[in-house]
């Protein structure tokens, strides 16, 4: 390890905390640094890097606990993630500890919790150690969708990554040797799995921090090109030349010129095996170029230029051909290819910089296959608005996932789809049980998402949904060191018993929300202190949280008896 690595890094993330959070500590700043670098190809917001973020009190050693499905990352209800027919279930879970060298300890301690995290025979009633309620959630979390997912033969793949400012290049056998019997530990619980243990120090972290996504990039073409008035160009690229141009100087996918691509990649399926096998037939008299047999690429730029054999593209984003790009660089990766092989892929470059003409463009090179429908959501005319109308107001609503955070926005003011569709239905359409749970149909179903994105409703009523629920876990939110997060079905519950209280009425109308007073740490705990003393006299069912009852029959009946009178009235 070079011997400034560990100053340049640490300068590096003392240049992320406007962003990650004033009010972390150091240790806090580094481990979300360190997951934002671990979780770098998967493009993580910082809403998924929360989600999985289990540092804490009785954590096990598990600081990060995450899992993806086919790339996305896992949801309470994300089982509909996986789009291929043997998806990919990818978990990592991260020890990061700031100390300037690797120690035995964290391995020691995820050697004993993973043994019994992961085993699926152990319920959570019969764990020996009492882990904090995040590490519980993501435990669920990966038990339902493996365990739902198993019919379909899913690839398992697991990663363990010990994160520190230490030379990971010079590793002592003692480390190495129990980072080997974790590796036994868990392939004595999953077989025909994957299984990885990564030490990751400070010369690792340094350079994926350098790592710069390019999105002006350049297309060699054969022969010539096709163009009016050089807004829109169609060429025809050679297969070598078009891995070149969709790959990193590491030889890996740039996936990040398909945010824009609204389908994800299919696996295999007929159609990626028909394009494989016509790519394996190689060239050749009789076989036919590529083109012939494929329907190409769509390429969406801002400017383009000409020069010699090559279309130098700004802001790249391929809108369509996902499963054709994905199918060539596997083949490239994983066969011998041809010297003199000149076929060739059709690839359409359409200019636009307008976000209203670029958002048609996706959406009609995507309505001609079965597209999932939260896919296109963040399009919709109602969604720009509200984006536009946030902004304006010091917030950033993040329709297009991750512009924000890569525009260096800080994360207390991002604010996602989901979380925007939870905060309405908790406060605006008054229904806390459902909001957290239905986020993600909030955006898949057409009735519930209609409902939801009311283009009826003044704009207020987004905002000041927002604002409520944003103010109550402010107050909430203990950063881990002292206290679990709280849910957000159990903020979503003080926030609308909050807008109960304020209209002094339920049922109330969406309008009627526009205007109210953010709470103040005072507010929140009054409401709560209140939920919680109901709680204790309520006689139904519902798992508690810090002594409150999250369930529906809870809630209602708390909300009537309090404004039975405003109600008969």
């Amino acid at each position: 390890m070079a011997k400034n690595d560990v100053v340049l890094l640490d300068s590096i993330v003392e240049k992320c905390r406007p962003q990650f959070g004033a009010e972390l500590d150091d240790g806090e700043l580094f481990e979300l640094f360190s997951f934002d670098q671990i979780l770098k190809d998967y493009e993580p917001s910082f809403e998924d890097l929360e989600a999985g973020w289990t540092d804490g009190g009785n954590d096990g050693g598990l600081d990060g606990f995450f899992i993806y499905i086919d790339d996305q990352i896992a949801t309470g209800d994300s089982v509909h993630l996986a789009s291929k027919r043997q998806p990919e279930i990818d978990v990592h879970v991260l020890s990061v500890k700031r100390a300037a060298k690797f120690q035995q300890q964290p391995i020691d301690t995820l050697i004993s919790s993973l043994a019994e995290l992961l085993d699926l025979s152990i319920d959570n009633d019969n764990l020996s150690y009492p882990y904090n309620s995040d590490v519980i959630s993501q435990r669920d979390l990966f038990t339902s969708n493996y365990v739902a997912l198993a019919d379909r033969q899913p690839s398992l793949n697991i990663t363990v990554h010990y994160c520190s400012r230490g030379d990971a290049s010079n590793i002592a056998t003692n480390l190495r040797g129990r980072a080997d019997t974790l590796i036994e530990t868990l392939e004595g619980l999953f077989s025909h799995s994957t299984l990885r243990f990564r030490f990751v120090g400070a010369t690792e972290l340094l350079e994926s921090a350098r790592k710069q996504r390019d999105f002006t990039l350049r297309l060699p073409f054969t022969e010539s090109y096709i163009s009016r008035e050089g807004q829109n160009y169609i060429l025809l690229c050679p297969l070598s030349g078009y891995n070149k141009f969709i790959c990193d100087g590491d030889g890996n996918l740039r996936r990040y010129l398909f945010e824009s691509n609204v389908r994800a990649y299919l696996g295999d399926v007929q159609i990626n095996r028909d394009i494989q096998e016509t790519l394996n037939r190689g060239p050749g008299l009789g076989n036919g170029d590529f083109w012939w047999l494929n329907n190409g690429i769509t390429i969406l730029g801002t400017k383009a230029s000409v020069a010699g054999k090559e279309l130098c593209v700004e802001n790249v984003q391929i809108v369509n051909g996902l499963q054709t790009t994905e199918t060539i660089y596997r083949y490239f990766q994983g066969s011998v290819t041809e010297i003199n092989d000149e076929r060739a892929v059709l690839v359409k470059i359409i200019l636009a910089a307008d976000p209203e003409t670029r958002a048609r463009i996706v959406k009609a090179t995507n309505y001609q296959n079965t597209v999932e429908l939260a896919s296109l959501r963040g399009l919709d005319k109602i969604q720009r608005d509200i984006e536009q109308f946030l902004f304006d107001r010091g917030w950033f609503y993040d329709r297009r996932k991750n512009v924000y955070k890569n525009e260096g926005r800080p994360a207390e003011r991002i604010i996602s789809v989901s979380y925007l569709a939870g905060a309405v239905r908790a406060i605006a359409l008054g229904d806390p049980a459902k909001s957290s749970r239905q986020r993600s149909k909030s955006l898949r179903d057409d009735e519930t998402y209609h409902k939801t994105f009311n283009t009826n409703w003044d704009l207020d009523v987004f905002l000041s949904s927002l604002e409520i629920i944003r103010a109550v876990e402010s107050v909430m939110h203990s950063r881990r060191k002292q206290l679990d997060s709280p849910p957000s079905t159990f903020v979503h519950y003080v926030g609308f018993a909050y807008t109960c209280e304020q209209l002094g009425k339920f049922p109330y109308q969406p309008e009627d929300t526009v205007g109210i007073a953010v709470p103040n740490a005072e507010d929140v705990q009054r409401i709560r202190n209140e939920l919680e003393e109901a709680s204790e006299e309520f006689q139904g069912p519902g798992r508690k949280y810090a002594g409150v009852k999250l369930s529906k029959s809870f809630i209602d009946e708390f909300v009537k008896n309090k404004f039975a009178t405003a109600q008969d009235a």
